[in-house]
């Protein structure tokens, strides 16, 4: 049975100990060492020094960025609406 990776989600060999692929840890046992190690580096930072993303170090991943509307329905709509224009004045006349 292959182990996937909690971070990047890819299928690394059972052998691996870290991802092939993004280098995250993939036993479960050494994330969670990594864990309190962090842990204990935090409780050592005097409280105003400590930074907001560090308090939830669980989270591996950032919020997805939104992604930008194309604008080809816009484009599409224009020409719509010039060609219905157009129509409009040569059955008009």
């Amino acid at each position: 049975m292959s182990k996937r990776c909690p971070d990047c989600h890819r299928i690394n060999e059972d052998s691996r100990i870290f991802c092939g692929y993004c280098g995250a840890t993939l036993d479960a046992e050494l994330r969670l060492i990594q864990d309190l190690e962090r842990q204990k580096e935090l409780s050592k930072e005097p409280e105003n020094a400590r930074q907001r993303s560090d308090v939830n170090f669980y989270v591996s991943r950032s919020a997805p960025e939104k992604k930008k509307g194309s604008a080809a329905p816009w484009i599409i709509l224009g020409l719509l609406v010039v060609v219905g224009i157009a129509a409009w004045f040569f059955l008009k006349g």
